[in-house]
C-alpha cells in the first residue's frame, strides 16, 4: 500500500489495467475495440 502513495491516479488505473490483463483467462478478455456510436452515446 505505501507504494500507492507515490502513484499518481493514471499509473495506479495502468497498474490495475496491466494486473487484469495478466490475470484474466483468455475467454474473459476482450478481443476488439469498437468506436462508440452517437446511438452508443444516446443511450449513455
Amino acid at each position: 500500500m505505501n507504494d500507492f502513495e507515490n502513484m499518481t491516479p493514471g499509473m495506479i488505473i495502468g497498474f490495475i489495467i496491466t494486473y487484469n490483463n495478466e490475470h484474466l483467462a483468455d475467454d474473459e478478455k476482450e478481443d476488439d475495440v469498437r468506436m462508440a456510436t452517437q446511438s452508443d452515446f444516446d443511450r449513455f
